[in-house]
């Protein structure tokens, strides 16, 4: 459950990312509250630019954005906004979460120092850069760009692969007629007899957990289990 919104807090350990999910709250609405100067009952009122969506879809928008190397053109543009105040609202958003704003930096000017950056401290897998040119602003942009969703991507890929490995283990020890069907992001889709389904769920999403917590250690990991005879969104 947002797991790469909880990889950013463990990372950047800004105390409002870490204290909205260890309280259990909406990490877009508080954010909604605070960036638009609104109580947090009205984020889901609808954005005066753009009527048909409402400030919280806003918020989960930048949320989102930010951490994957938007701007405020493309702010601007999903917002339907001049570029003016789509700048204000960025910098309304980090001035509440300055640590975010201080990680998301510490990688891009990572990557472009070095050429790589690395997923998470734990399992280490590098992303290269190699047509980064040092000279050129266009190839320096989208190297930060890229950089910047590589921690929150990369580390949930790998506790995917972590919690695929540890599932497996769990299923050939207790010879239990469970099949892993496929992943969907940090999604885990698997299969089994019906009789069999509530217990499974209570050991699929405790491992799940389990993964997470080798990388994860100050950010509690959520897991929301279901059981369906077909696959639902």
């Amino acid at each position: 459950s947002g797991f790469e919104l909880r990889i950013i807090a463990e990372y950047s350990q800004d105390p409002t990312w870490v204290n909205v999910f260890k309280n259990k709250e909406d990490l877009h609405s508080v954010l909604c509250s605070m960036t638009f100067n609104i109580p947090i009952e009205d984020v889901k009122k609808p954005f005066p630019g753009k009527p048909d969506i409402s400030y919280r879809f806003l918020q989960k928008t930048i949320n989102f954005m930010l951490a994957y190397g938007g701007s405020k053109y493309k702010l601007a543009d999903v917002a339907q906004i001049d570029i003016k105040q789509a700048d204000n609202i960025i910098k309304m958003y980090f001035s509440k979460i300055p640590l975010v704003e201080k990680f998301l930096n510490m990688i891009s000017s990572t990557a472009v120092k070095y050429g790589y950056i690395r997923t998470d401290p734990y399992f280490k897998r590098v992303r290269w850069f190699p047509k980064l040119d040092k000279n050129n602003f266009k190839s320096i942009g989208e190297v930060e760009r890229a950089a910047k969703n590589t921690p929150p991507q990369g580390t949930n890929g790998s506790v995917t692969k972590l919690a695929l490995c540890m599932l497996q283990d769990i299923i050939d020890m207790n010879n239990y007629d469970v099949k892993i069907l496929l992943t969907i992001h940090d999604e885990i889709l698997t299969e089994c007899i019906e009789s069999f389904a509530k217990e499974w769920k209570i050991i699929l999403e405790k491992t799940m957990i389990q993964a997470a917590e080798v990388i994860i250690k100050t950010v509690p990991v959520a897991v929301e289990g279901v059981i369906s005879d077909y696959w639902t969104k």
